[in-house]
Parts: structure tokens; C-alpha cells; sequence
């Protein structure tokens, strides 16, 4: 059995550049039955430290998949080429 990985966006209420990739994202998850949670970056104060000028930050598993001003698309691709291929019975790189 495989843990599903985790998926996160740190956000901010009123941030126009996280309300521009949520859309995208959530689209994502709910295609591939991927789980995004999304989080404030004020409400955790190591967060707002490490990422509160960068946001939106997506995260894959804790690693930084993209941040600030980043473009939906090329964070999906990179979240897709993660994925299994299950049409051919690969196991994608994690």
C-alpha cells in the first residue's frame, strides 16, 4: 500500500497570486484524487518566518515545488511527471 503524498498550499487570505493558482490546483487534486490542503501562512509562526513573503508556496511531500509569482501550469507538470503511471504499471520517482 502507498502513502499518497502530501500536497499543500500556504496561502494567505486577500493574496491575489494565491486566489490565481488555487483554482488550477484544486482542479488537479480533484482529477487525480490527489488531497491539497490548504494552509495559512499566519496561522503557524515558523511558517510565516520560513514563506510568509514568498507565497503562495506549493509543497510536495515538504519540498518547495514553486513560490511567489509562479504560473499554475508549470507546478502541475511537475506534480503530474511525479505521478504513477498506471496505464503501464510504472511507479513514478518520488
Amino acid at each position: 500500500m502507498s502513502v499518497e503524498p502530501s500536497l499543500i498550499l500556504l496561502s494567505r487570505p486577500g493574496c491575489h497570486l494565491c486566489d490565481g493558482v488555487r483554482g488550477p490546483l484544486t482542479t488537479l487534486a480533484e482529477i487525480h484524487g490527489l488531497r491539497l490542503e490548504e494552509l495559512s501562512v499566519d496561522a503557524d509562526p515558523r511558517s510565516e518566518e520560513l514563506f510568509g513573503q514568498r507565497i503562495p508556496v506549493l509543497l510536495w511531500d515538504g519540498a518547495v515545488v514553486a513560490e511567489g509569482r509562479f504560473n499554475p501550469q508549470t507546478a502541475i507538470d511537475w506534480v503530474l511527471a511525479r505521478l504513477p503511471d498506471e496505464r503501464f504499471g510504472n511507479s513514478a520517482e518520488r
